[in-house]
């Protein structure tokens, strides 16, 4: 399938002292990043919890040779604990039903790690009840260095009981608190002060429902380091939003020292946060991410054919629920992981029609089995969530941009029934706006299907007379339309448009703008590739924005998935601040698997209108953009219906993957974290080579010097987040 590549050569280009062309500047270049982003704090610590929690899918029954390689890959990347299982009792599951990484007995550590003569220490989990003091053998004994205990809050006396006795038999220690998005603050405040006469080494905020967000965390673990100064504080994530890594980084740069990954996200239902993401980001030069990234391909590729994990529609509804995912990992147990229709008609519509608002809570995420007679909650009832999160702001616009930017990698060449298909879903689904192609001169880019120029009559074709609430948009990238060539609003479908630019090209922005706005057009700038522009450069850019140009909104675009939510919260403020009366917007990259994080940020950043860009199942450019679904499961304004998104992914999306390659992978999370434009990585993977990240971690580092990293990452730095009434 062609690719649509977005060459800035074939531009024209401004090049003058103190603006450098913004997709070829290196992330060290640019001061929207404090200096502790380009610094390692060398206390940080990874687990990685692959076997252990990754056992979960396959109740532990890996291969001997599937378990060495992990270890073999976590010893050469500088990976500081392995949790290799579970240290349990025998009586409570038999060997016949679970493979042996669920008990960590000694003889078969032993076979694997032989006396584990290396750097990498051995973790193993214990769960309150399933683990007798007399199976605990004295540390000396066992190729065990740390016992991690896993609790619920009204566990933690039980907890604390056991960490002592596997501190007094030589052990390092943890207590995990799990599950605590349904937890209220006075219960967590209670655990840590128990905790604070416990001597284990650390304590972890586990969010295990995959339910929180950044804001929570940073709360929490702001909360956790006053509480416990004696002890590290730790993060293990899920995934079932996409914010495991967000999350991660999140609790590092707030004092967290040690964070939880698991290699290609393999852990239970929607997975963790993946250990090459966290590999890619800590600095520290201990860290090797190619060993990881070489198990990857010899060995997780193929697992995959028989275990399933990872994001999945299901597991997004039970995260953003606040819901334990056993109905998600049921429902994919029976082959219908594509299904999110299905899943959300069984397990959320019915119950809202039945005005059942809740589900089960609590119960053991570990359980392979349902639990029964659970307890059922409200969700999200927990006080950790300001009443925004379970409020709305009826000025939030949605803009899906599956069309437009997913044409990116087709070359704009979708059938006309798929994009009537997306144009029903978005009405249906209360959507503001669908951008549906470009604005484009003529003669350029040659071959181009009809959304990359967005025709009169195309768009009869398709649309009819769009006597809709929903609003079609276009975008037009300087260098590649003119003035003339933009026809006036009377003249089309079109309502809005959008004028694409780089800091270099912002007159040229503006002059188109306020073209557009003389012809009867909404109108706003996306100010790409942020990430790679000083703050001098965006500051004078704003400048001129407010000055002279008279678009209605202006837009912080993460163009290669490089910025985290620190930086969004900076840029989209800054926005703001010096576009006063204008509505800003927000437009991410998943490079990263930042991008819905990253969205959420902004959100919960700006005040007044605020537009953000989504499509459905990510589809657009490259590693693909915020999932429109994630937006409409996660903004409460009733207007948003989520069923016609997910109706129009099972029907028409999903069967796109069958000829479309989009999404995150090995080679855009190099690209994301080392601040690229993802060109190298579109071309990579449109040669076949998707699955080979080793060969292009190698042509990468061969091509771009990275510069040396220093010590330091001091935690803190960033203003405390909103405190829940």
């Amino acid at each position: 399938m062609p690719l649509q590549e977005d060459n800035p050569a074939k531009r024209p280009r401004l090049e003058r002292k103190g603006v450098v062309a913004s997709e070829t500047l290196a992330a060290s270049n640019s001061d929207i990043y404090r200096q502790e982003f380009f610094e390692y704090r060398p206390s940080i610590k990874v687990i990685d919890c692959t076997i252990r929690d990754g056992g979960l899918m396959n109740k532990w029954q890996f291969t001997d040779d599937f378990v060495r390689a992990v270890y073999n890959a976590c010893v050469e990347a500088g990976i500081d604990y392995m949790e290799i299982g579970y240290f349990t009792s025998e009586k409570y599951f038999k060997r016949g039903e679970v493979g042996p990484w669920r008990f960590c007995a000694t003889e078969d550590l032993k076979r694997i790690v032989g006396d584990n003569k290396t750097g990498l220490k051995l973790s193993a989990m214990a769960d309150i009840g399933r683990i007798d003091p007399c199976d605990i053998p004295m540390k000396k004994d066992s190729l065990l260095d740390l016992v991690r205990v896993a609790c619920y809050a009204h566990q933690i006396d039980e907890a604390i009981e056991l960490a002592n006795l596997c501190l007094e038999r030589g052990y390092e220690v943890s207590i995990n608190l799990m599950a605590v998005a349904k937890v209220p603050l006075a219960e967590i405040d209670a655990c840590l002060e128990k905790l604070k006469t416990c001597k284990c080494q650390y304590f972890y905020l586990a969010d295990s429902f995959g339910s929180l967000y950044g804001e929570q965390v940073r709360l929490l673990i702001r909360r956790y380091v006053a509480a416990l100064p004696h002890m590290e504080i730790g993060l293990h994530g899920h995934h079932n939003q996409q914010l495991g890594v967000a999350n991660s980084i999140d609790a590092i740069m707030e004092g967290a020292n040690i964070v939880d990954g698991s290699i290609m996200g393999l852990g239970r239902g929607a997975g963790n946060t993946p250990t090459e993401n966290l590999l890619c980001f800590l600095r520290n030069p201990k860290y090797n991410p190619r060993p990881i990234l070489d198990v990857i391909q010899s060995h997780f590729y193929e697992l995959r054919k028989t275990v399933e994990w990872g994001v999945s529609l299901p597991y997004l509804i039970a995260g953003v629920r606040n819901e334990h995912p056993r109905d998600a990992m049921a429902w994919e147990a029976e082959g219908k992981s594509k299904d999110g229709l299905g899943f959300y008609d069984k397990f959320v519509k019915t119950g809202e029609a039945n005005g059942d608002n809740t589900r089960p809570a609590g119960g053991d995420p570990d359980r392979l089995e349902d639990a029964a007679d659970a307890p059922r909650v409200p969700n999200l009832n927990c006080e950790l969530y300001r009443k925004e999160f379970q409020t709305y702001k009826p000025m939030i616009k949605v803009i899906d941009n599956t069309i437009r930017d997913g044409g990116l990698m087709n070359n704009w060449k979708f059938s006309d029934e798929v994009v009537k298909a997306v144009y029903n879903a978005c009405v249906e689904s209360g959507v503001d706006y669908m951008d549906v192609g470009y604005f484009t001169s003529p003669g350029v880019l040659e071959g181009a299907g009809p959304w990359r120029f967005c025709k009169s009559e195309d768009l009869k074709r398709v649309f009819g007379e769009n006597k809709t609430a929903l609003k079609l948009a276009a975008m037009v990238d300087v260098g590649r339309v003119t003035e003339a060539d933009i026809p006036h609003s009377r003249d089309t479908l079109v309502d809005m448009v959008r004028v694409a630019c780089y800091a270099h090209q912002i007159d040229e922005a503006i002059q188109l703008a306020n073209s557009c706005v003389g012809k009867g057009y909404e109108v706003g700038v996306l100010f790409m590739a942020l990430s790679s522009v000083n703050m001098a450069d965006i500051n004078a850019c704003l400048d001129k924005l407010e000055g002279t140009c008279s678009c209605h909104f202006v837009y912080v675009t993460d163009s290669f998935g490089s910025l985290y939510c620190e930086q969004v919260e900076t840029l989209v403020s800054l926005f703001q601040k010096k576009l006063p009366g204008r509505t800003i917007g927000f437009h991410g990259k998943n490079n990263q698997h930042m991008a819905f994080a990253n969205t959420v940020q902004a959100i919960c950043t700006l005040e007044g209108v605020v537009m953000i860009d989504g499509s459905m199942l990510g589809l657009a450019r490259g590693a693909g953009t915020t999932p429109t679904e994630n937006l409409l499961c996660f903004l409460k304004n009733p207007k948003f219906k989520l069923r016609p998104a997910l109706e129009v992914i099972k029907t028409h999306i999903q069967p796109l993957a069958d000829t479309m390659e989009w999404g995150p992978s090995i080679p855009y999370l190099i690209t994301g974290a080392r601040n690229l434009h993802p060109r190298d990585a579109m071309a990579w993977q449109s040669a076949g080579k998707k699955l080979d990240g080793v060969g292009f971690l190698d042509f990468i580092n061969a091509k771009e010097k990275q510069p040396k990293p220093v010590a330091g990452l001091k935690p803190g730095g960033r203003a405390a987040p909103p405190q829940p009434l």
